[in-house]
């Protein structure tokens, strides 16, 4: 006799798939990846619609006349950007806040830090601390956020000067090599070596390097409280 555990358990036989059914599925599959497209198409055009409102207030509250006359604390800055070597670039036209202190060129990034900056400068100007304020503090923190993209367009050859037309120091053209990566590699980025270059605080004016500068920032002043 033959124990009946040795015979395996018939499997049940499979329900027969008809045409109708394979008909009625692949409807299914193409409704639903109909669905997704649509979906899609929506949420690219929200998006299209929402870039294109928002590249053109974002390119107004980056310029000059809105920073200036809206910010009062934006005031002193540009005081000391028109009194700075960088007041105007290589084509004689009135340097603004956004060349050098926003990325170029409209993309994730441009977005990322315009929506930030936004933020922090309307807390700072309604919050009026001297401590959000502190220019020592300040100084650190804007130079994050001055892309080498900024100042490479107008210091296209790091071993000439903006208009091309000088070279620049011995020790100026080795540093710029090491950021080149041709003698080593530079760890910072041009605003971590080129500071006080657009801005200068009071404390940065005592710097023999800044006298010039500090010169004309002092000239304008007094012009300024004479009258």
């Amino acid at each position: 006799m033959v124990c009946p555990s040795f015979y395996p358990t018939p499997m049940p036989t499979p329900y027969p798939v008809t045409r109708r059914a394979l008909a009625f599925s692949d409807a299914s599959a193409m409704a639903e990846r109909k669905k997704t497209y649509r979906r899609a198409i929506l949420f690219a055009g929200v998006l299209a619609v929402l870039a294109c409102g928002a590249y053109p207030l974002m390119s107004v509250t980056s310029g000059m006349p809105f920073c200036s006359s809206v910010c009062h604390e934006m005031g002193v800055h540009r005081e000391e950007l028109r009194s700075s070597a960088h007041a105007r670039d290589k084509d004689g036209q009135e340097i603004g806040c956004a060349q050098c202190h926003i990325p170029p060129g409209f993309g994730p990034r441009y977005v990322a830090v315009k929506t930030y900056s936004g933020i922090k400068d309307v807390f700072v100007h309604l919050a009026k601390s001297p401590v959000l304020l502190d220019r020592a503090a300040l100084q650190i923190t804007a130079r994050r956020f001055i892309d080498d993209d900024n100042c490479r367009s107008c210091h296209a050859d790091l071993h000439r000067d903006a208009k091309g037309e000088k070279e620049i120091s011995e020790i100026g053209g080795i540093s710029h090599d090491a950021y080149l990566g041709k003698n080593g590699q530079a760890k910072s980025n041009c605003a971590g070596c080129h500071a006080n270059i657009a801005h200068l605080p009071e404390f940065d004016r005592r710097l023999e390097v800044n006298r010039d500068f500090a010169g004309r920032v002092r000239n304008k002043e007094a012009l300024r409280d004479a009258n």
